[in-house]
This record gives C-alpha cells, structure tokens and sequence, in this order.
C-alpha cells in the first residue's frame, strides 16, 4: 500500500486534458489537403535551378487532390492521392536572352507507393531544337529537385499531423498537474494537496533497438531537420555539429551536441524542460551495422529518478516506434 499523500497519480480522479479520446483510442478524422497545398507551394514555387547550360525558375503551383489524416487505437493512418504541378521558364546560356517555357506535372502522388516513387512528365511550350535541349536539360535538374522535396513534404505532412493526433499517454497527462488531491480522513473537512515530490537523485539506463537501414538513413533521423520533423513535429529544430543545439516536441525536449561522430557516434546533454534548470543528462548512441542492418545502442545518464521510466519509455515510443514507422526501417518491436 502506497503511504500517505503517495498515491500513483494515474489512479486519482480529476480532470483530464485528454478526457476527451485517452490514448487516442476512438477514430478521429482531420482534413490535411489545405496543408499540403500550402507546402507543396512554399517548396516548389518562386524557385531558381542554376546551372553551367541552363537556368530555369518555377512559378503557379497547383496540387490536387485530398489528404486525410485517421487515427484509431493509437495509431495514425495516411490516406492521400495527389496531382502536384507548376509552370517554370527558363533559357540556355549558350543562347542568352531567348526565353522558352513549359509546364511540370506529377499525376500521381500517393501513399500506396514510396516517397520517391512518382511520374514526372515535363513539356515546353515550343517546338524546335533549342526548346528541345531545354527541356532535357531542365528534366534532369527538375527529377532531381523533385525527388528531394515531395519526400520533405511527406515526411513533414506525417510529422505535423502526428504532432497534433497523437495525445500524450495517461501517466504523462497526470504527472502534469500542478498538484495531487489526496485521500482525506474522516475527520477533515476538506482536502489537503501533497507538496511535489522532492527528487532522490539520478539514474542511468541502457536500450538496444534494431532497425532495418544502414547506419548513415539512422543517424541521420537525429541530425537531418526534415527528418526529425517527420516524426517529432514540424517545430522540432537539430543540428549536424558539434556544440548545435536541439528543440524536439514542442521545446518538451531540448539540448546540445557533445559529440558528433558520422555516422557512429552521436553524444548530447540532453533534458526535459521540466526538470530543474540548468539540469542536463547524457545520452550516447552509438551506431553498429550487422548483417545488413543497424544495431542501435542508447545509455542516458543522469536522469532524475522519478522521471526514469517516462524518460526510457519516451525513447521507445517517439522515437523508434515512429522512426520505423514513417520511414519503413522495419517493423515495430525487436
């Protein structure tokens, strides 16, 4: 029996921010097409590709289509089927001053193909052999800025929405609150609130999780803006170097780079922004590669004892569990 004023939190009644759908266990539906011609607009349009043979500029960007967003039983579900298309102009440099343009169209953009996997088609608007030269030249460019972009959008689609889906688990909702009714005895009239608890010291911890990619696909899911987007939120900020800081999960998370060994290493001063200030544990991941596949090894130390098991909890399900699902480095779980 817990001793007096010490109950677990997650068994007092009181108001609950996700009272609403805990765990976001029933079906919820949002609409992300606006979200997606929004992005689709601030990549691709107002954009200059400049090279040794040509220089080509994008404008007018349309993306048909519907993207929706569906949660049930704590998992989130993509459904979207796109067309993606802009206009461009653009000239030779080997023939300055005669300008040509044309069109850019992706039919078919969807969640039953990978982030990559799309048509391209690319037109000019005039016949003729330098009109010709153009468009080969520029559909190479044109491919290339594509297959970086239209995955960014996805990834950062993916993240936003599971940012905004996805409600912290019960424990986490209770340890919020700024206080804790206790139980009464009969012969008090009213409640007393429990003082927060005072910390008893730290604690370290070590996880082994394996992934279905190479070491550089994973160490970049720590380093990569985009990619740490998709799966922490579009307001997540890291950096590649050494001594860059890191903003994960709203400001939830925060810290700077220690060391930064590519792609082996990686070592933080690491911290929840709710424990005390200027407190930081030390995470290091270190990377090995197996038979095709990447053995991730995790050792956080000096986290404070009473947050152990949200903090060692936290790294299995936002970060593993989303890193493999949203980028396909395997099934969920060992």
């Amino acid at each position: 029996m817990a001793k007096w004023g010490e109950g677990d939190p997650r068994w007092i009644v009181t108001t609950r921010e996700d009272g609403a759908n805990v765990n976001n266990w029933h079906w919820t539906e949002m609409d992300f097409t606006k979200w997606a011609e929004n992005r689709s607009a601030e990549l691709l349009g107002k954009v200059t590709l400049d090279t040794d043979k040509i220089v080509v500029s994008t404008s007018d960007v349309t993306c048909k289509g519907e993207v929706t967003v569906n949660t049930r039983k704590q998992k989130t579900i993509f459904l979207y089927e796109l067309e993606i298309g802009f206009k461009w102009e653009g000239e030779l440099k080997s023939k300055p001053g005669k300008t040509f343009k044309g069109s850019v169209n992706i039919p078919y953009v969807s969640e039953e193909n990978d982030d990559d996997d799309f048509e391209v088609k690319i037109t000019v608007d005039e016949g003729g052999s330098d009109a010709e030269s153009l468009r080969q030249e520029a559909r190479s460019k044109f491919i290339t800025f594509l297959k970086e972009k239209i995955p960014q959008m996805l990834q950062e689609m993916r993240g936003t929405a599971t940012g905004k889906t996805n409600l912290p688990p019960k424990k986490e909702v209770a340890m919020k609150l700024d206080t804790v009714v206790s139980p009464v005895p009969d012969n008090k009239a009213s409640p007393v609130t429990s003082p927060p608890p005072k910390p008893k010291g730290y604690d370290s911890f070590t996880l082994t999780e394996k992934f279905m990619c190479s070491p550089t696909d994973l160490f970049e899911c720590f380093i990569d803006n985009a990619r740490v987007k998709a799966y922490a939120g579009g307001d997540a900020t890291v950096s590649r170097e050494k001594g860059g800081k890191f903003r994960l999960f709203g400001g939830s998370v925060e810290g700077e780079n220690i060391e930064v060994d590519y792609p082996k290493k990686l070592v933080q001063k690491w911290r929840f922004n709710s424990w005390p200030d200027g407190h930081y544990s030390t995470v290091t991941i270190s990377l090995e590669e197996k038979n095709g596949k990447t053995i991730c090894h995790l050792t956080q130390a000096g986290v404070p004892q009473e947050d152990k098991e949200r903090t060692e909890k936290g790294w299995s399900s936002n970060f593993w569990d989303r890193i493999k699902g949203i980028f396909g480095f395997g099934s969920i779980g060992y």
